[in-house]
């Protein structure tokens, strides 16, 4: 008989000593990743996923926020914004994240942002236009900067350094493009120049042989391409197929390795803009950017042998993510609803008041009326030459 309690006692004081540690270990703060691994942005969202699990794994490994590590749940959009909503609704009411990232296209994160202002979920966005903070909603952030303070007037000014004085510009019809043919007229205007034509396609368009032969006759001696890698390329291939010689530049959506593929000897001498990482080596000692834009270039480099430009953004992303929980009160259980709610607002809160952060699309400030948080200037002109983007000294 005492045997037998002896037995029980022990079986008993296992199992208290097994629901200890169980209760001991801290629910993970989980995290939604919405991004394009499929379909035309494809080339935007893999590196994008690829860089937040290596983020997630080293955040982990050094012990991760407030004594809990980072669980992220990647779900594909397939470069459609339909699909990127239902994703967000999932990740919000189902997986009960205390945040969405990704959201490769400004598509997506528009149509998204209706989701999460409901849902009172902070949405940190990967996409260009500024019509995603701009007005301020209050729970949608962003990691790049806008066409108007790292793009368009780079790649103007380029243009006319190099003898153009009648500049055309073609856009891909959507909010992306919709943001850099008014950025392009605001340019000009600024500068006192006329465009010599503007035109469009639409999303899937594989000819764009009536746009070029409008360029042309427009009297344009230069060329500014809006669009993603796919659709840039093909309108790159027809421009030169046509018989255009003249300078041709493109917005910053085609900055990655898989556009030099695409576009083979079609892509020489195309000029661009991009976040630091790209050209990391060649930045100056100096610069505050250049020891985490080695440390990114060089991990990336190394696992998947070519660079990507959004790979910067998911590393700014899920850092700064990182940086506003560390704020956020750590005795909150995100696993009790109410408790969720509180960590939802605490993070919005200190993401909104985050200053002076060091990333790879700048220096981030951000403020209840800036949801960018980037100076003007924060990228840097690249071009493609002998087959790989260099920097334009």
């Amino acid at each position: 008989m005492k045997k037998f309690m002896i037995i029980a006692i022990c079986i008993c004081g296992g199992l208290f000593l097994s629901v200890s540690a169980s209760e001991a270990k801290q629910a993970p703060y989980v995290i939604g990743i919405a991004v394009d691994l499929t379909g035309r942005a494809a080339g935007l969202g893999i590196p994008e996923k690829r860089v937040y699990l290596m983020k997630a794994e080293e955040f982990n490994k050094a012990g991760g926020v407030n004594g809990r590590h980072l669980k992220l749940i990647i779900l594909d959009n397939e470069t459609k914004p339909a699909k990127a909503v239902i994703n967000t609704k999932k990740l919000i009411e189902v997986e009960k994240v205390i945040a969405t990232l990704g959201y490769s296209t400004s598509g997506s994160t528009l149509a998204s942002a209706e989701t999460v202002m409901a849902g009172e979920t902070v949405l940190v966005s990967n996409a260009a236009s500024e019509k995603i903070w701009k007005p301020t909603k209050k729970w949608v952030f962003n990691v790049v900067p806008r066409q108007k303070d790292a793009c368009t007037p780079i790649l103007v000014d380029n243009l006319l350094q190099r003898g153009s004085k009648k500049i055309a510009y073609i856009y891909i019809n959507t909010a992306y493009g919709q943001t850099g043919k008014e950025t392009f007229e605001w340019v000009c205007k600024n500068k006192g120049i006329k465009p010599a034509t503007i035109e469009k396609y639409t999303p899937g368009t594989t000819d764009v042989s009536p746009q070029i032969t409008h360029i042309k006759i427009s009297g344009a001696d230069g060329l500014i391409i809006c669009g993603y890698m796919g659709d840039t390329a093909m309108v790159l291939k027809s421009a030169r197929d046509l018989g255009i010689k003249f300078p041709i530049v493109s917005e910053y959506a085609v900055v990655g390795p898989e556009f030099i593929k695409l576009t083979g000897k079609y892509g020489e001498g195309v000029a661009s803009t991009s976040l630091k990482a790209l050209v990391a080596h060649d930045l100056l000692d100096s610069d505050v950017q250049k020891k985490i834009a080695v440390e990114l270039y060089d991990k990336y480099i190394k696992k998947y042998g070519t660079f990507s430009l959004y790979s910067g953004h998911a590393w700014d992303a899920l850092t700064l993510i990182k940086r506003a929980l560390e704020n956020v009160d750590p005795k909150l259980d995100p696993t009790k609803d109410e408790d969720l709610k509180k960590i939802r607002v605490q993070l919005r809160d200190n993401i909104e008041n985050l200053k002076n952060v060091v990333g790879q699309n700048g220096v981030f400030d951000y403020s209840p009326d800036n949801h960018n948080g980037l100076p003007f200037g924060c990228y840097v002109p690249v071009v493609i030459s002998n087959g790989k983007w260099r920097l334009v000294k």
